[in-house]
């Protein structure tokens, strides 16, 4: 096992894994990152903050939408961009028809792969809530794009946190997994687990099913819970599944799933160890999972930006006008307030004044003038 721990020190993680996240130990040994995403937005939110056909009805954009393939590519291309953009991949260009919507474009790597999907159209995109909404959809290998690209997990999943918040967004699937690359928790051990009652809840044991490679060498598959429920723990040899019958890594995943008693946070995209570690506390190995950046600090950056240009494109106007008609700053601080609500968002914190430009200028002149 030390030789393993080595080679992989001086390697770093496997090829069909690297960049996979930011959450790891010091080691190397363990990594936790999302093997699968995917969620609905309020899509004239998107469009709003694009500033898309400005001035046109939502009833109007809509019907152009379901007109064409054509149409649909356009809206595709303005989601796509807005949130993948700069990760390497690109939009097909052919649009077939979707599965819970009327229109579906790939999401597609350099090599043409299937990587994701964004799908759009139709009466069924629309919420209870009235909003029209469409589909946000990254593989196991686009979830790995999106790790791997610029600065790691952080901040890329941070951004696309702060984005779905900005736009109403529902995570409707997430996977997490959890790597261990020398099998230091190997897939018996997730079985003794299950049947010393480590997996109960509340008194209620889980499903469970092996799907058993009778020593093969192709990897055996353990999955706690049912498919289709809210949650499901698969324990997998997927070294052995990669093809190398001697590989020791395991990987624990969990499969997440919104229901209408539940709704997944986005916070999942922020730290997806804490959450796959409180579904399931057997796996209390993750609490040696590190963050190899500050994570607080990303999160607060990715926010206050996502804030600031939904505000400017929303409201920008409406605040100029203020702006003009204010004698002086007393009275202008009056009209900001009675426009204001009582509550704060949830990204609001004492760090995200401190890291947003103007704010923080603001407070060291006041703390100047004081001093």
């Amino acid at each position: 096992m030390a030789g393993d721990r080595a080679v992989l020190d001086r390697s770093g993680l496997p090829s069909s894994n690297r960049g996979v996240s930011e959450f790891r130990n010091d080691t190397g040994t363990l990594t936790v990152g999302i093997d699968w995403f995917s969620a609905s937005v309020d899509m004239f939110a998107v469009l709003n903050e694009l500033a898309f056909r400005d001035g046109d009805s939502y009833e109007d954009v809509r019907q152009w939408i379901d007109y064409s393939a054509e149409n649909a590519r356009v809206v595709a291309l303005q989601m796509f961009c807005f949130f993948f953009a700069g990760l390497g991949l690109e939009l097909d260009e052919t649009v077939g028809g979707g599965r819970f919507y009327t229109w579906r474009v790939k999401i597609i790597d350099k090599a043409k792969k299937f990587v994701g999907m964004i799908e759009l159209g139709g009466e069924e995109c629309r919420r209870a809530d009235g909003a029209y909404t469409a589909r946000l959809e990254l593989t196991g290998d686009g979830c790995k794009t999106m790790s791997a690209a610029r600065c790691g997990h952080a901040q890329r999943w941070l951004e696309l946190r702060a984005k779905l918040e900005s736009c109403a967004g529902r995570i409707t699937r997430v996977d997490v997994c959890a790597d261990d690359l020398i099998g230091e928790y190997p897939l018996r051990l997730a079985q003794k687990w299950y049947e010393e009652g480590e997996f109960n809840n509340r008194g209620q044991r889980p499903k469970a099913e092996l799907i058993d490679d009778y020593d093969s060498g192709d990897g055996k598959t353990f999955y706690v819970g049912g498919k289709k429920s809210e949650k499901q723990l698969r324990v997998y040899e997927k070294g052995r599944e990669q093809g190398d019958k001697n590989s020791p890594w395991v990987r624990y995943e969990a499969q997440f799933r919104n229901s209408n008693r539940k709704e997944l946070p986005l916070d999942i995209l922020r730290d997806p160890a804490t959450y796959l570690l409180g579904a399931y506390p057997v796996l209390s190995f993750l609490n040696c999972v590190a963050t190899r950046i500050e994570i607080t600090k990303a999160a607060v950056e990715a926010t206050w930006k996502s804030a600031r240009r939904h505000l400017r494109r929303q409201y920008g106007a409406t605040l100029r006008f203020i702006v003009q008609h204010c004698p002086d700053a007393d009275a202008l601080k009056a009209v900001i307030e009675s426009c204001t609500s009582p509550k704060l968002p949830g990204w609001a914190t004492g760090d995200t004044a401190a890291h947003w430009p103007e704010i923080a200028a603001v407070q060291l002149t006041q703390e100047g003038v004081t001093a």
